[in-house]
Order: C-alpha cells, then structure tokens, then sequence
C-alpha cells in the first residue's frame, strides 16, 4: 500500500500554528462596532450607548467562544548555563520557575519564511509541471536590487531544459515605474525562459526576519495583493512530449536562420472578398530559400494559423500557390477587421501549426496555442495568443494541414503528442504559501535595554516560547519584568550585591506553627535611590509557593545554605515587597533553548529568533 504525506499536510500544519498566534477576535470587534454604530444611525435603530455595548459584549462573547485565541511570550530566564538542556518535566519547569522577563508575541512578529535560492547564471531550473512533487522541484528563485529587496519569481518554462543566462527581470522593477499591469504577466528572457513574478520582499522586512537560508513572506498580504488579484487558473504551458523530425518541412517559409525566423512570411496584397466583406484573401510572398519548398497542392496549407505581431491569428480557411516558381501563396481567412488593418506598416507576419487546446469550462475563456518550427520544420515549442481561464484539466493536439497528415501518414511517423500543464489552483501567484510548499514559520521579538520592563543589568542564558501563560492580576501585558522587588530602607547595595541569595524561614501555612520553610531567592540587581530605601531585585524563587517573605529579618549568603549571613529587615512586607506577575509554572513550554550567558546593557537589544520548520 503506498502512503504519500502531501506537501499540503505540512502546510496546513504551518497554517495552523500561524493562525494560532494572529489575533483576529478584536479586529472583529472593532469592526462590529464600527458597523453597528453606522447602521445604529443609517437604519435609525435609535439604540443607545449602553445597548450598543451589550450588543458588542455578546458578539464578543461568541467569538471567544467559536475562536479562542492563543497567547504566546518569548522569556528569558535563568542566570546560569545548563552544561545540557534536556526536553524533561523538571527542565521546563525550571525555566518557568527562574523566569525573569518576557515580551508577548503579536501579529507582526511571525512570518512565513521561504528559500531564498538566489537566482544563479548557468543553473538548470525546473519549470512547474503539475505532474511533478512541486516541493522537489528548484523553481523559484529571488533577485535583490540596489536597495536590498528581493524579488521572487517563478520558473514557468525553462527553454527545453536549458541553463538560464538571463536573470529574470520587470525591466523598471515594481517599484520602479512600470505599468500596473505589466508587472503581473508572465517575463520570456532572452534565454528563452519564461518568469512569474511572484511578490517582493522589502529590505527592511529581509532585516528582521531572514535567515541565511531564508526570508519571510510579506504579512498581512501574504504575497502581492495585485498578483493574487490577477491570478487564473489556465494552462501554465503545453509541452511537445513526441514529434516527428521535419514534420513540418514544407512550411519553412522565412530566413530560417533559428526558431524565431522560420515562419516569417511577407504580405504581397490583401484583398476582401466582394460578396462577403468578412473574408480577406491574403497574398503571402515567400523568401527565396534552398532545400524543401512550397507544396503546390490546392489548400495544402489549410489548418495553420496566420500569425500577426500584434499577437492575433488567423484561422487558414483555403490556400493556393499562385505562381509555378513557388514564391507567392494566397490564403483565405475570415475576419471582421479592415483591409487597412493589415495593409499598416509595422507589422510582421508568420505561417505558423495551429494547437488544438480543450475548452475549460462554459464560463472560461479558451486557450488559442500555436506552433514554432525551427529550420528543419521540426516543432519545438507551442506559443500562446491566450492561456485562457478556469482550467482545471485540458488536452491539446496539433492540427496538422492535410498535405502534412497525408505525408506523415504515408512516411509511417508515430505521431505528434503534447501535453497541457495546468497552473496551480487559484493560477501562479495566487496562493504562494501553497504554492511554495512554504512549511516554515519565524517567530520574534526583541530584547532592549531601553525598554521600561526588561532589566538592563546582569545575565540570562535560556529563552523559551511559551503558549498561554498567566498573570497574576489576570492581565495579559505587552511586556513583564518577573523579578521580586524588596524594598529595603538606607543604602544597603554593598551588602545585596547581585549574585548573592536572600533567605527567610517562614512557617509553613496548614502546619502545626511549627514547621517552617526556608523562602530563597537570588539577587539579580540593587539599586540605591540616592535618599531613603535600597530596591532589591529578586530571580530564582525556590519554594512551594505557599509561602511568600514576611516582615522581619531577611539574610543575604553566598549561598542559600551558608552559615554566615548579613541580616537586613522587611518592614512591611505588604508594601515593601512586591512579586512579579507571571504565574509561576503557568504555561506550555514549545521550545527552549539554552546559549552562553548575555549580558544585558541598557544600550544592548538582543533579537530572539525561534525557527519552525515541518
């Protein structure tokens, strides 16, 4: 029995833990409000204020309920380096009890992150093909500018399988003045690759988020809203999966000096029909060439399109060769434009296969494909007027003109058999999470010494993510500094110096009054208020707490168990002491990690960077 995981396993399980950390229930709120406030007064409900917000408690109410949200707050914690970390019980909740601070995690501190596979000269890249594992495939690619953003595209075509020379390019670039629509085409290289743009990445997101092996993917667009606009589900490409050499030999009509020349024809007269002013008789003059010529046969050249530069064809309804050297050709099309349409100047002209492509669906638009020979009159790559709209399956043939069928039949040719690779659901660049299996998420946040909450002195050596811890005061604040706070009275910094435990033995609450219990906490920093009282800072609490410091004396040791000890006093413990707000062991620990002791500085800011890759 074969079993595959999808790449949309690993990204709905991305998708998932991203949800998990955007806050959308407020956003909603906001706006029910807003709404119900307009239509409080455009539908004269007469409602009044105290209404209005019951209305909104109750929406509110509701949404917690349908979608809890998750919070989450990257801590630091610990002043000492674990020789190991290990993923035990007591390990997590160690770090939890010896938390010192944390920042909570918002919206724009996750991102999607992706490869960013700088595009390399002379590098074979995949093209998208819809029956290949898009996440094996080497498609993407980014480009960085002279102000540091990146651009990412995708490799739609890839010339045959030949190494891209060109890099891909939108000429200006986005930002640099092309037309909106032009930016969200398809780009063919002079290389003969053809390019997506995808969106862009600007300097100062890359500056944050990326990795050396990654950057983030835009948030809250997820990608280029204009792009993902634009997108539609249509053939991507049609690939010659077998043809006949020289197939079509006898319909290289131009200089053929490469692909791109072995069609050209030049229009000798053009002349509309008297009774039906829709049919055109085009007079075609050949160039002069050695080797395989023009087939004589009546209407031999029927089923090719008449190709215009200006990117339209025309069906080949009959065709006649005019002269006995073989120069001129007449063919018959039907069109509704001008005879002074094609008699302009500017424009050039080629005979060229007409590709067969099944319609989509009743309400999209169809694909109108052709061919391209080279000089031998071999086809080698199918060119298209439209991609069409709403594929979500196709088949395409080309139509051979009946002297070519009667000559490959007769020459016992196996056939010629295309393939149509269809786009990815939505089309290329309307979902690039899925798009590009992107199974990776960045979580951050910042330490700063200036910030009011995150101490500026002394060390700490783990930090952690953490789901839904709570707060004491049952808050869920931006930013906390877990220390314990004892105010002790006079300048007592020279006997509270940071590194050295304070101690008390208090009795042991539900006991006999006799038991007591030694409360022990580390001195994380002391500072004078240059007149009346020395603060304390307390980490590494130690106890079950059921016990806090009480009123009365206090010693400092250089180790919790020493024998000598400076005695201080509390004098109110009600008031003078005060406990950080973070509940402790509250919390799921997702990941945590352990690194060489950090200083903080008050001019320090330390960027903590979690990588989640499924």
């Amino acid at each position: 029995m074969a079993k595959i995981i999808t790449e949309n396993f690993k990204v709905e399980t991305t998708n998932e833990l991203f949800d998990s950390f955007i806050s959308t229930n407020s956003t909603l709120s906001s706006n029910f409000a807003t709404s119900l406030a307009a239509f409080n007064t455009t539908g004269s409900l007469s409602l009044s204020s105290n209404d209005q917000s019951a209305i909104t408690g109750f929406v509110n109410t509701q949404l917690a309920s349908l979608k809890p949200e998750s919070d989450y707050y990257i801590m630091g914690s610990s002043v000492d380096k674990a020789n190991v970390i290990l993923n035990t019980q007591f390990e997590k909740r160690e770090f939890q009890r010896r938390v010192i601070f944390g920042n909570k995690v918002t919206d724009d501190d996750v991102r999607y992150m992706f490869h960013r596979n700088t595009w390399t000269q002379n590098t074979v890249y995949d093209d998208f093909d819809d029956t290949q594992d898009v996440g094996t495939l080497n498609m993407f690619v980014t480009i960085t500018n002279d102000e540091g953003n990146y651009y990412v595209y995708k490799c739609i075509q890839n010339n045959n399988g030949g190494p891209s020379i060109v890099a891909p390019s939108l000429n200006a670039g986005v930002d640099g003045g092309l037309s909106q629509d032009s930016a969200y085409e398809t780009i063919t290289s002079s290389d003969g690759y053809v390019w997506k743009y995808m969106f862009s990445v600007t300097n100062s997101d890359a500056q944050v988020f990326a990795t050396t092996d990654s950057l983030p993917l835009p948030y809250p667009s997820y990608g280029d809203t204009a792009v993902k606009a634009a997108a539609e589900e249509s053939i991507s490409q049609i690939v010659i999966s077998n043809t006949p050499n020289g197939l079509f030999s006898k319909c290289v009509f131009g200089p053929a000096t490469s692909t791109a020349d072995s069609s050209v024809v030049s229009l000798d007269s053009v002349v509309v029909d008297g009774t039906d002013t829709n049919k055109k008789s085009i007079g075609i003059k050949i160039s002069p060439k050695s080797g395989p010529f023009l087939d004589t046969g009546n209407n031999f050249y029927t089923n090719l399109y008449l190709w215009r530069s200006d990117g339209k064809v025309f069906d080949i309804l009959t065709s006649r060769v005019t002269d006995a050297s073989g120069v001129f050709i007449d063919v018959t099309i039907s069109t509704t434009e001008s005879k002074s349409s094609f008699d302009s100047g500017g424009l050039t002209y080629m005979l060229v296969p007409k590709i067969s492509v099944s319609r989509s669906t009743s309400t999209g638009t169809p694909c109108i494909a052709y061919g391209i020979i080279d000089k031998f009159g071999t086809l080698v790559n199918v060119e298209y007027v439209s991609k069409g709209t709403k594929y979500k399956y196709a088949t395409a043939t080309v139509l051979l003109p009946p002297g070519v069928q009667d000559a490959a039949i007769q020459g016992g040719l196996t056939p010629t058999s295309l393939r149509a690779v269809i786009s990815p659901t939505g089309g290329h660049g309307s979902n690039p999470i899925n798009e590009m299996s992107m199974s990776r998420l960045a979580v951050i946040t910042n330490f700063s010494g200036e910030d009011l909450l995150i101490p500026d002195t002394n060390y700490y050596t783990k930090v952690a993510l953490l789901k839904n811890p709570t707060f004491s005061d049952g808050t869920k604040p931006t930013q906390f500094d877990n220390r314990t706070v004892i105010t002790i009275a006079g300048d007592q910094t020279s006997t509270a110096v940071p590194g050295k435990y304070i101690t008390q033995d208090v009795a042991l609450s539900g006991g006999t009054g006799t038991e007591t219990e030694t409360v022990v906490s580390r001195i994380h920093e002391s500072v004078y208020d240059g007149s009346t009282n020395t603060l304390i800072y307390l980490v590494d609490y130690s106890g079950d707490f059921q016990n806090i410091y009480q009123t009365g004396a206090i010693y400092v040791r250089d180790t919790p168990t020493s024998t000598t000890a400076n005695s201080l006093s509390i004098n109110n413990a009600s008031n003078d002491v005060v406990y950080g707000k973070y509940s402790p062991y509250a919390g799921e620990i997702l990941h945590f990690v352990d690194f060489d002791p950090i200083q903080r500085q008050a001019d320090r800011k330390e960027k903590i960077k979690f990588i989640f890759d499924f």
